[in-house]
């Protein structure tokens, strides 16, 4: 199988590894890509050199389509970086950006490690850097199985009259409640404060998070006949569960 990121001693550069980014999806177990929550690294490919993982709490959603997310390379031995060759590493943490609806991607952050784990190289952000088409794309693949996107179950509702809702769907084509959907949902990985957020749902602030000020959340809009474009939140609370705030009513999920 074609690899992911292959990494060659004599032939590495960043126009071929960002070459490889173009790998179409099919030739990896779509199931292999979807991550185990309870893990921090999901593997996605596994080399005679090198492997590759994706981190499993890496995804950041952006409005418009956009998220990133970070791939983790290990090398069996020591290589020469190209972006600074009077080092060498071991392990190549990078953050893709991918625009999916005009299908690009672009890198966001690149950091280098050394056999100890020590960094020796780090890019900072490159939020203005160019855009590149996306051909194919299992990195993208495995981005879009990241949490919180994917299917919920709702265990229960504040609000009687919605007990039909049996199932919420958080996904990059689509935001769905039940039977009500929106196309190309806006999604944004933020915080508020437990304040505000009490504010919103009517819980008791001292019941939400109540060792921290912000309290990360996804905020969703969606403009359609069904789906206004009032804000519903997703509030995550552990690894498969989370609270959703839509119209007014609090759904209690679970994955």
């Amino acid at each position: 199988m074609r690899p992911l990121i292959h990494i060659s001693t004599s032939t590495l550069t960043i126009l071929t590894l960002l070459g490889f980014l173009s790998v179409s999806a099919s030739s990896q177990n779509l199931l292999d890509l979807i991550p185990e929550r309870s893990k921090e690294w999901k593997r996605l490919s596994t080399e005679q050199d090198s492997y590759t993982d994706v981190g499993v709490s890496s995804l950041v959603l952006e409005p418009h389509g956009i998220l990133r997310a970070t791939f983790r390379t290990r090398l069996s031995k020591l290589e020469r970086a190209p972006e600074k060759r009077d080092v060498k590493y071991k392990t190549r943490l990078m953050t893709l950006q991918f625009d999916t609806r005009k299908d690009q991607y672009r890198i966001f952050e690149t950091t280098l490690l050394d056999s100890s784990e020590k960094v020796v190289y780090e890019s900072g952000q490159l939020a203005t850097g160019a855009w590149r088409p996306l051909s194919g794309g299992a990195f993208l693949v495995a981005a879009s199985y990241l949490p919180p996107l994917g299917n919920w179950s709702v265990i229960s509702s504040s609000d009687s009259e919605r007990n039909d809702v049996t199932g919420v769907s958080l996904v990059l084509e689509r935001f769905q409640i039940g039977r009500t959907t929106c196309s190309l949902p806006s999604y944004e990985s933020t915080s508020i404060s437990r304040e505000e957020l009490a504010k919103l749902t009517g819980l008791a602030a001292s019941k939400i998070q109540p060792s921290v000020e912000k309290v990360n959340v996804i905020k969703m809009t969606c403009d359609s006949l069904t789906l206004t474009s009032q804000i519903h939140y997703l509030i995550p609370r552990g690894v498969n569960r989370a609270i959703l705030l839509s119209g007014g009513t609090l759904f209690s999920l679970q994955q």
